[in-house]
């Protein structure tokens, strides 16, 4: 059994080109959204209400979307409760989860971020199910990072991954290995939590939209029911670890 999830990050003006593409395949998702970015900007309030109206998640992603490693504790502090905040007043309703911006974390910060929320995902690829349920982490960076990367990170968090990796070493790229780690773990008789994250300006800026379609399509076609909500795809790895 193979269940996927998707969760995107940084709140870019791209993200409603993204949002209409998953509206194409009714692909569900959450978009981790800070107040402002100084590396780019961000969408207006009123586009991210309509990203919340079309039933997609939101998450907080601090308020100025800081690194906050590179940052005092207290400014932390002040960074986690001001993002969610900001989008708790925006849309009028809880905002339960959390992205750390850059995946930079440590033991400090995920202690202050769980007095604000349910889960914390971070950037830490090639996870298929985790020991962990507050912190989710990814399966697949939908940027082309190379088959390297692959391998490198799932020696790191999942074997399966890892052989995988090596059994398709031959695929064409990035992408198509992607797709055929998915087709093989979709064959075993365990089941795998897929996590796919990403970034719209990253796929504008890579022209990786076809690449993204394609995806969507073959996914929403051959696995239509095992299209998890960020929120129940978080439920699931609660329950997988019998919390």
């Amino acid at each position: 059994m193979i269940y996927f999830s998707f969760s995107w990050d940084d709140g870019a003006v791209e993200d409603l080109k993204l949002m209409d593409l998953s509206l194409k395949y009714s692909i569900p998702g959450i978009f981790f959204i800070p107040a402002t970015n100084p590396e780019r900007g961000v969408m207006i309030n009123e586009d991210i209400k309509r990203i919340s109206v079309n039933n997609f998640e939101i998450g907080a992603h601090t308020y100025s979307h800081s690194y906050l490693t590179n940052v005092p504790l207290q400014k932390a502090n002040e960074e986690l409760f001001a993002g969610k905040m900001y989008i708790e007043q925006l849309l009028g309703k809880e905002v339960p989860h959390f992205c750390f911006p850059g995946g930079k974390f440590n033991s400090d910060l995920v202690n202050i971020s769980k007095q604000y929320f349910k889960s914390a995902r971070t950037a830490d690829t090639c996870s298929i199910g985790h020991k962990n349920s507050y912190l989710i982490k990814p399966t697949f960076h939908f940027y082309n990072r190379g088959k390297k990367s692959l391998i490198f990170n799932g020696l790191k968090n999942s074997f399966r991954i890892f052989h995988l990796s090596l059994k398709n070493i031959s695929c064409s790229d990035y992408f198509e290995l992607i797709r055929k780690i998915i087709a093989d773990l979709s064959s075993s008789s365990c089941t795998s939590y897929i996590m796919i994250w990403g970034h719209s300006w990253e796929i504008e800026k890579f022209m990786l939209w076809n690449k993204l379609d394609n995806l969507f399509q073959e996914i929403s076609g051959k696995y239509p029911g095992n299209i998890l909500s960020y929120s129940d795809f978080v439920k699931s790895q609660t329950k997988q670890n019998g919390n």
